[in-house]
């Protein structure tokens, strides 16, 4: 384990573990990047420091990370909404934001005037010119100019993993360590590299290499043996659309006998939350269900014996109930609710039985799920780092099925370069 720095930062001493580090600099008031690759301990780490600063706010680049995170998305805290348009001034935009009268835009300000700590969770899929902008509209509405208007930033996330949306395919990603916010708050970046999910290091190597492109003949060796031509019908698939995900979970339902069941979400507040919530909620609004279905849950309940992307088998679909038959026993599942915003009455709600058909997933949504076991089609991957987060998802080697045998990996060499400068730009000193 080590940490990566930028150029003129100053590093905690080595006597300390990285999980400590990262500890000590986040109480200290630095701004700081937990990162590393998937299934070393990011989001656990994370949450033993915000049960400790409950004040934090909780926020993610994305709808669907600021779900997994249990906050919202960046866009909506700080009340920039999707940010300035191609070519437009920061200046105007704020005006514009600072004439709106929305209540929701109104809170938001008041939100980043009155904060201490923020959270940006899954930093590498946020643009950075969106960080920028955020750098000048906390700057602006706390009338500080230190970095974030002197807000603390803890991001998280791994550059190795999903990249921000380009809306030019001919362009480089956006990526967020090339904002001049990124340079100048000085982020002080612990990396943590002891794999969780995997215990088999053979596996957990072969990861990495992968997630750096390199498929050498020991990766090859182990990785291509996962070639499943006749794979269990049984097995979570892993697709890159979402069209191939729907397309596959409609066909093997209709392949059950047995009537359907239907059981739709119930939501209330108001309509853009609402909608929100079920564009991004990994559980669907219209849940389809046969006795025999295969179906993942979608939260963590370990009080009720299930987490998030356990899978199972309906056994049971009596009155409006559901039982779900899992390795270790039968579960009834509950109906679940989701809250828009967790401190707001008022704000919009979405009650569903927490569960999904787990026939397909798409890889973006599966990004934070741990998999017992998948089957994995990663011949459309396109993004940086999706084919390594489709294989990360799984636990075991024993447990990953390849649809075919990649003919490249598509890795982004400015994420690279981040990572090799961090590593090289290393010293140790004192904690501030």
């Amino acid at each position: 384990m080590h940490e990566l720095l930028h150029p003129g930062t100053i590093a905690p001493p080595s006597s300390l573990t990285p999980e400590e580090r990262f500890h000590a600099l986040a109480d200290a008031g630095a701004n700081v990047f937990l990162t590393g690759q998937a299934g070393t301990g990011k989001t656990y780490q994370l949450r033993e420091w915000l049960a400790r600063h409950p004040e934090a706010a909780v926020t993610a680049s994305t709808g669907v990370a600021a779900l997994n995170a249990g906050g919202s998305t960046i866009h909506r805290w700080s009340g920039m909404l999707i940010g300035p348009a191609p070519g437009q001034g920061f200046a105007d935009y704020f005006r514009e934001l600072s004439r709106d009268s929305r209540h929701g835009i109104r809170a938001a300000f008041n939100r980043v005037r009155n904060a201490e700590r923020l959270v940006i969770d899954e930093i590498s899929m946020m643009p950075g010119r969106l960080l920028d902008y955020l750098d000048y509209h906390c700057r602006a509405i706390r009338d500080d100019q230190e970095p974030f208007g002197g807000i603390q930033v803890i991001a998280t996330g791994d550059a190795g993993q999903l990249p921000p949306v380009r809306t030019n395919s001919s362009r480089d990603f956006d990526w967020f360590f090339d904002s001049k916010a990124w340079e100048s708050a000085g982020f002080r970046a612990i990396e943590l590299t002891t794999i969780r999910r995997q215990e088999d290091q053979a596996f957990a190597r072969a990861l990495g290499k992968f997630r750096l492109g390199e498929i050498d003949r020991e990766t090859t060796a182990l990785l291509k043996p996962r070639v499943s031509m006749f794979p269990d019908r049984g097995l979570t698939r892993l697709l890159t659309h979402n069209a191939a995900v729907d397309k596959w979970n409609a066909l093997c339902l209709a392949e059950l006998p047995g009537t359907e069941r239907i059981h739709q979400a119930e939501t209330w507040g108001p309509s853009s939350q609402v909608e929100f919530l079920t564009k991004n909620l990994l559980t669907p609004a219209t849940l389809r269900l046969k006795v025999g279905s295969r179906v993942m849950f979608t939260v963590n309940r370990p009080d009720s014996g299930f987490v998030n992307g356990q899978t199972g088998i309906v056994a049971d679909l009596r009155g409006s109930g559901i039982t779900v038959e899992t390795h270790g026993g039968r579960i009834d599942v509950e109906p679940f609710t989701w809250l828009f915003d967790p401190g707001d009455r008022s704000a919009g709600a979405f009650k569903q039985y927490p569960i999904r058909l787990a026939n397909g997933v798409t890889i973006h949504k599966a990004q934070g799920l741990s998999l017992d076991a998948a089957f994995i089609d990663i011949r459309a991957a396109r993004e940086p780092g999706q084919a390594y987060v489709a294989l990360s998802r799984v636990r075991s080697l024993a447990g990953l099925h390849l649809k075919d045998w990649p003919r490249g990996i598509f890795v982004s060499q400015r994420a690279l370069d981040f990572q090799a400068a961090c590593r090289a730009d290393l010293i140790t000193t004192s904690l501030p």
